[in-house]
């Protein structure tokens, strides 16, 4: 994927985490879902699926524009939070995005096609929302058991960002972004808070 792509999604993580004011984990993606007005709706109290391609129904959740509203759909029969905050965020990436203007777009797995790049930003920003690299650090959080618990998220996506984060570590690259100082500054008092528990 083009990097200036990699770069819109990333800042557009941070974009939102300061602008609704998230100042500790795990992030609070209902906040930010009515920050921008965004409507939330589990699978089962959607009504309109003759709207929406078939194949959503059998995913983890799908984004949708009906006039000037968007709603996030997300299958509330996956009974794992960690995935399903993911789905919720990764779709919220597609709506924030503007991905969602003309197509639904729908999440089946929680590793998507590298192929695609609007799933490939959409990941992007889930990953960066839910999980700021700036703040890990801050926090000295190495394990993906420790990411999982803090982040509320999937094991298999703390693993997937652990890994980033061991090569992130190895160049010593955090804090080069104003937007990366302005979230860990706004997650100062939660960083001292944990630091001090350690």
């Amino acid at each position: 994927m083009k990097y200036s792509l990699y770069q819109e999604a990333r800042n557009l993580s941070w974009e939102v985490l300061r602008d609704c004011g998230i100042e500790c984990f795990p992030v609070n993606l209902g906040e930010i879902c009515r920050h921008y007005k965004i409507k939330t709706i589990p699978y089962s109290k959607f009504t309109l699926w003759d709207m929406v391609d078939p194949h959503a129904k059998k995913g983890d959740g799908f984004s949708l524009k009906l006039e000037t509203q968007y709603y996030l759909v997300f299958n509330d029969s996956i009974h794992h939070l960690g995935r399903t905050r993911f789905t919720i965020a990764h779709e919220l990436g597609h709506i924030l995005l503007g991905h969602v203007e003309t197509i639904t777009f729908y999440r089946n797995s929680e590793i998507d096609s590298d192929t695609n790049e609007k799933e490939t930003q959409a990941n992007i920003f889930a990953r960066d929302l839910l999980m700021p690299a700036a703040v890990l650090a801050a926090l000295h959080v190495h394990a993906p058991e420790e990411i999982a618990a803090f982040c509320n998220i999937s094991l298999q996506s703390a693993q997937i960002r652990a890994k980033r984060m061991e090569a992130l570590y190895q160049r010593d690259c955090f804090q080069q972004h104003p937007l990366e100082r302005a979230i860990t500054e706004q997650f100062g008092n939660y960083i001292k808070k944990i630091n001090y528990q350690k």
